[in-house]
């Protein structure tokens, strides 16, 4: 009986897992998701790859360490809510409402106060990650652009807006 319950428990599981479905990475609106999911959770090569832009290795690995930590963390705050897609052609929108902190106003506070104390970058980390968790949020409403190049949707220009909603730069 009890592994009859264990088998049954893990097919469960399976088919739950199984169900759970994955943005269709074929259309710009998955794109989006995609690409703004693997920015929250640091994996800034595959959003690049999404995207259909190039990631350079180099230059992150030469950034420094307080930076790519308070940008992974600001990253990760970041809420949003992916739209519609508007396709014409070969070309597409896509609405998308990002909600985060400001990362300028808060490392700006963070060096001040670094300053002020006469501390190290191990103290502007912790005092960002403060400053962080009770910041308030901007909300904004950006429309990603796409266009078509090879068959795939990849990001069509700089999406600045976008890049600026999700560091809470657009109020």
């Amino acid at each position: 009986m009890r592994k009859w319950m264990s088998c049954l428990c893990i097919v469960c599981l399976m088919l739950l897992t199984a169900c759970e479905s994955k943005p269709d990475e074929t259309t710009p609106e998955g794109i989006t998701e995609l690409f703004l999911t693997s920015m929250k959770t640091g994996d800034y090569k595959k959003a690049c790859e999404y995207a259909g832009i190039n990631f350079d290795q180099t230059s992150y690995d030469k950034s420094a360490a307080l930076q790519k930590k308070t940008m992974k963390e600001s990253y990760a705050a970041m809420q949003f809510k992916v739209g519609k897609q508007k396709v014409s052609k070969k070309k597409a929108t896509v609405d998308v409402e990002i909600t985060n902190t400001d990362y300028l106003e808060i490392m700006n506070q963070a060096v001040y106060d670094t300053m002020k104390n006469k501390k190290d970058d191990a103290y502007t980390e912790k005092k960002f990650m403060e400053l962080l968790k009770k910041a308030k949020k901007n909300k904004a409403n950006v429309l990603v652009n796409y266009r078509q190049e090879k068959g795939k949707w990849v990001f069509d220009g700089s999406n600045s807006q976008l890049y600026a909603a999700m560091l809470g730069y657009l109020k």
